[in-house]
């Protein structure tokens, strides 16, 4: 267990399993092409079936995952375990045999099948004996505690089941009473594998010298800080200036994902307003025709941890119309520091049609590739509304870039018509994000914006 912290035990698990599902479907082909006695019609060559092995290798983890099935160390049942494995491999075989209909690669629906039913029974065969190897004995890592006995305690009664099962306590010290040869004689009595140290409460000069002891001893060392920290998936331990430090990021999303997530942004706002360009020109002439005033509206929005910028949008208000706003304060129809009106009388009639589909938000095409937006994100509030944020939490949905759109924008628009709901969907999205989210949400704001929904 502690070799290996979860995040690294989740990806050497998920290594394991793509390797199975390579065997699987080795195993498939092979039982495939030898059964004469069927009748079956005659398997392609195996080159045929080459680019299936890195294909199985990569989806069937990749649907473990999303049925939740690394996310705990240890399954609450057997039943349980197995639902999961079953799930992924029906949607590892769909998820292939769609993708060689996409391709038109020539490969045998039966072989596909028997992949997902060998790949699953292989992926829980591991699991059960990883289950079992971590109740071992012989797999069970000897443990000696350092620190005062109340976090000794506390840091014992905090395992799971899992991690108690995965250790011996050994042994206890406390760094004060402690020297540095009895603390290595301890170590070499006991045959002591790890040691895990509680900062809180000790004092540095006493328990330093015994973490060199342990280090020089090539032991494991599991140094706990004592600061408690609530967003334990987001963790991570780095260095800076020469010396461990605890990075907490702001939501769970690796920084290789999140530049993924950037790379698609610039690629994908580039396609789009090349595509829409003539689009956007008839826009902006209808805009300049049919009203006094400039075409673009540039107001200073809040974006990434508040940082300002000037977003851009379509004209669909009267010139004036920001000066206008304190008169309206009394009608606005949100709870919170946020601004909404159905009727406002500020707004032109083009004004009303671009805002009910979300036309006059194309501009922001230009903040994307400017980076100071995302396609998809909390939407960026004036900087006044930003600053009148009291509360802590609702400030996290600062922590990302804003978007073009977002969970918001699906989820009723205008029709929320408290902040907090607002906010609610934001930390939602920033706390389940992943690249497959932010494609539904694209998807889903098309119909959203052509239908008019929840717009005011």
């Amino acid at each position: 267990m502690l070799s290996h912290p979860r995040k690294a035990r989740t990806r050497l698990g998920q290594i394991a399993d793509g390797g199975l599902f390579m065997l699987a479907l080795g195993a498939a082909y092979g039982l495939r092409a030898n059964a004469v006695a069927l009748d079956l019609p005659e398997l392609r060559g195996l080159n045929t079936y080459l680019w299936l092995f890195p294909w199985v290798a990569i989806s069937g983890p990749w649907m473990l995952s999303s049925q939740g099935f690394y996310t705990q160390p240890r399954l609450t049942s057997r039943w349980g375990t197995m639902m999961k494995i079953v799930r992924a491999g029906l949607f590892t075989v769909l998820a292939t045999i769609l993708v060689s209909f996409l391709i038109r690669a020539d490969v045998a629906r039966s072989v596909v099948i028997l992949v997902g039913a060998f790949g699953g029974f292989l992926v829980y065969l591991r699991h059960e004996l990883s289950a079992w190897s971590t109740g071992d004995e012989r797999w069970q890592r000897r443990v000696l505690w350092v620190g005062t006995a109340a976090e000794n305690a506390a840091a014992r009664a905090a395992l799971s089941a899992s991690e108690r099962d995965a250790i011996v306590n050994v042994a206890e010290c406390t760094p004060a009473d402690t020297s540095p040869d009895d603390f290595e004689a301890l170590m070499r009595r006991e045959s002591i594998d790890a040691v895990i140290a509680s900062m809180r409460g000790v004092d540095t000069a006493d328990i330093q010298p015994l973490l060199a002891v342990g280090e020089r001893e090539g032991v494991e060392l599991l140094v706990r800080p004592g600061v408690p920290l609530q967003s334990g998936w987001r963790l991570a331990v780095d260095d800076f200036g020469g010396e461990p430090v605890l990075y907490v990021r702001a939501q769970e999303a690796s920084p290789i994902a999140l530049s993924v997530k950037q790379a698609l942004d610039y690629l994908l706002a580039a396609i789009l307003g090349t595509m829409l360009s003539p689009f956007l020109l008839l826009i902006a002439l209808a805009v300049k025709l049919t009203s006094r005033g400039p075409v673009l509206f540039l107001q200073s929005r809040g974006g990434k941890n508040g940082r300002e910028f000037s977003m851009l949008k379509f004209r669909t208000m009267r010139v004036g119309a920001e000066t206008e706003k304190a008169q309206l304060a009394d009608q606005n129809e949100m709870k919170g520091p946020v601004f909404k009106m159905s009727n406002d009388p500020r707004v032109t009639w083009l004004g009303r049609i671009l805002r009910r589909h979300s036309l006059d938000e194309l501009p922001q095409l230009w903040n994307v590739l400017r980076g100071e937006m995302s396609l998809v994100g909390p939407r960026p509030l004036p900087v006044s509304e930003v600053q009148a944020i009291s509360e802590g939490a609702d400030r996290r949905r600062l922590s990302v870039k804003p978007g073009l759109t977002g969970l918001w924008q699906i989820s009723g628009r205008s029709d929320l018509a408290d902040f907090s709901d607002w906010v609610r969907l934001d930390l939602t999205y920033i706390d389940q994000w992943s690249l497959w989210l932010d494609a539904k949400i694209l998807l889903a704001t098309v119909p959203v914006a052509v239908l008019g929904r929840g717009s005011r």
